[in-house]
């Protein structure tokens, strides 16, 4: 986003807190139209409070709608479906629409050299790339199933069957495009081996388990009272054996999965999808009855106005960078945040979104799901070098508190704990614990069968009661970062070195003891860990990694919270009545994460995206989808 844009869309908000010109008026600048005399009052007191109608925040994250004057439009564009942002689920969104015949326009805020998807995770099932794999086909509704589960059943099962049963035919679809080489396509900055297809075999893998590579079929996997299942294309480049000093370690910092999506936007292009790039989404159009007809955006010329006679689709992401929002929205983390002394800056992520399309939906009547609103930060574990895995993990006080097998509850469980160190502890047996952690996200990838192997190297070099430890590469993602790992001969030795002392060091000492009885016993009656992944911490030499748990964070990657919609992704308005001519996907899309991002899978964020986008694209031209 331009400056001038920036400071336009701040004005907007502290303009209203100077005036107090907050929704008085839900009509004018609420979140949905007011309804009667009785709302108008309500609406006031709650306008002179500082908050948004129809949500419980004391802070106004909306502001007033922008009132664009019709001289001051330079550009007016008639299309039939207006896709406003050119992300992952934009793009395919975008495609599909232009494959069923439409005339198609997107909007991206980002100037075309600067346009560049983000991640490198794909989750899906049942793709011909999976299943070539020996991955698949699985069960549609029993994946369904848990990924309700593991959303708490804050979600609309019928979007995420949309998403499980199109999702392998949306990602065989975009792989399929790529005819590898063609010199329209700009390559990663870390591509370091241009004359290989970014879908060649040794580019893209899939996640799975390390027992998996000794035969495991029984899938789903359990692991800590989740099932999970081997469904990710990583879009990993080739391998680094080190750390990339030029490029960094960022999320996706290696990965290709720009280069695959440019052919779809090209084979969009080539059906007739027109792109509008440098152009910020501000406002929508909507006639007396209140359908959208169409949308507003402010491009380095001025502002332009598009006409869409079947749709506008909001795909402009989350809002991981509007810190009112974040503050007003994300009510679990902003109450974390409170208590360890943070404001609303602390809680930006690390997305660029500002969340232009959930607000033009709320001023046109929608509404953001309601809380809690998930975000993509999984927990502050003691992971190390080796992901997400079922070792031993002890607190600040000694104390075991978890079963460490259960991905889906790192975060909550972990922040309610004391304030100071999360220990991950284990032996000469780590090996095991790796193997045996589930294909969720951030677990161990063992799609590479080389990150295990240089992490059985560096472990071998971890240098014994040494208190500055020993940096290991990891091997749960793309990027090779470092992980001190310390050593030691004796338990006591190690947990010296973790800083445990006096009654903690005690209790430390107590709890291994304990976990030691358990996994001899075959069963932990305490929490309920999986057999598999009981094993002992009894054979020198010993390690660990830490964290800190800080009792707050910030929401990472990204916000998971989007807009209320229909099954077919129609933003709907407070009474769950579709707005014609509005619809959501991406991260703008609500219903389908619930309050956290663990999943069965790795890669539900873009995975949903780009099958979602496709789906849309393909309901608003009267495609057949599963």
């Amino acid at each position: 986003m331009d400056d001038k844009i920036t400071l336009n869309r701040r004005s907007f908000l502290t303009g209203a807190a100077a005036t107090g010109a907050l929704a008085a008026a839900g009509a004018l600048f609420g979140c949905a139209p007011t309804q009667n005399a009785s709302n108008d009052a309500a609406s006031a007191e709650q306008s002179a409070q500082g908050t948004v109608d129809g949500y419980s925040s004391v802070i106004d994250w909306l502001g007033p709608k922008p009132e664009i004057d019709e001289a001051d439009i330079v550009q007016t564009v008639d299309t039939e479906i207006l896709v406003l942002g050119g992300g992952n689920a934009g793009i395919q969104c975008a495609l599909a629409a232009a494959e069923g015949g439409a005339k198609v326009d997107v909007v991206e805020k980002a100037t075309e050299d600067a346009r560049k998807v983000k991640g490198e995770d794909i989750g899906h099932c049942n793709s011909k790339f999976l299943i070539d794999q020996g991955y698949g086909p699985y069960d549609v509704g029993e994946i369904v199933e848990e990924f309700c589960i593991r959303c708490g059943g804050r979600v609309r099962p019928e979007i995420l069957r949309k998403y499980v049963a199109n999702s392998g035919e949306a990602v065989d679809h975009m792989m399929d495009l790529v005819q590898w080489p063609d010199d329209r396509i700009k390559l990663c900055a870390t591509t370091i081996e241009p004359d290989v297809s970014p879908c060649d075999p040794s580019q893209v893998i899939c996640q799975v388990p390390g027992i998996a590579l000794d035969g495991y079929t029984d899938w789903p996997m359990k692991r800590g009272g989740y099932r999970s299942w081997p469904g990710t294309a990583m879009f990993m480049g080739t391998i680094r054996h080190d750390i990339d000093e030029e490029n960094g370690n960022g999320v996706g910092a290696f990965s290709r999965l720009d280069e695959v999506q440019q052919f779809s936007i090209l084979k969009g292009q080539e059906l007739g999808a027109t792109w509008h790039f440098n152009e910020t989404a501000t406002v929508l159009v909507q006639d007396e009855q209140g359908a959208v007809t169409g949308a507003i955006t402010e491009g380095p010329d001025g502002y332009v106005k598009y006409n869409a006679s079947k749709a506008v689709v909001l795909a402009t992401g989350d809002y991981s960078q509007n810190a009112d929002m974040l503050w007003g929205l994300q009510d679990e983390l902003v109450e974390w945040a409170m208590r360890a002394g943070k404001t609303k800056e602390d809680l930006v992520g690390m997305s660029p979104n500002m969340g232009e399309g959930i607000k033009m939906a709320c001023w046109a009547g929608g509404f953001v799901e309601a809380s809690p609103r998930a975000t993509n930060q999984n927990g502050s574990g003691a992971n190390g070098p080796w992901g997400v895995c079922p070792m031993l993990w002890l607190n600040a006080n000694g104390d075991r508190f978890m079963n460490e097998a259960s991905v889906q509850q790192n975060f909550p469980e972990i922040i309610r704990q004391p304030k100071g160190l999360i220990a991950a502890i284990t032996d000469a047996n780590w090996a095991e614990s790796v193997k045996n952690g589930a294909p969720d996200h951030g677990s161990p990838n063992f799609g590479r069968v080389e990150y295990f192997t240089e992490l059985q190297e560096d472990m071998e070099k971890v240098e014994l009661d040494n208190p500055e430890g020993t940096e290991c590469r990891t091997m749960c993602i793309a990027e090779r970062t470092h992980k001190v790992v310390y050593g030691s001969e004796t338990l006591e030795g190690l947990l010296g070195i973790l800083g445990y002392e006096g009654e903690a060091l005690e209790n430390a000492l107590a709890s291994i003891e304990r976990y030691n009885e358990l996994c001899h016993a075959g069963i932990d009656s305490d929490f309920g860990k999986d057999a598999e992944c009981m094993i002992p911490v009894e054979t020198p030499p010993f390690y660990a990694s830490t964290a800190q748990n800080q009792r707050w964070l910030n929401v990472g990657l990204g916000t998971m919270g989007g807009l209320e919609t229909d099954d077919d992704m129609n933003v709907t308005d407070k009474d769950g009545n579709p707005i014609p001519g509005l619809y959501a996907i991406g991260r703008c899309l609500g219903g389908t994460f619930g309050f956290s991002n663990p999943n069965p899978w790795a890669g539900k964020n873009i995975g949903s995206a780009v099958t979602l986008g496709r789906v849309c694209g393909k309901l608003l031209t009267g495609q057949d989808i599963q």
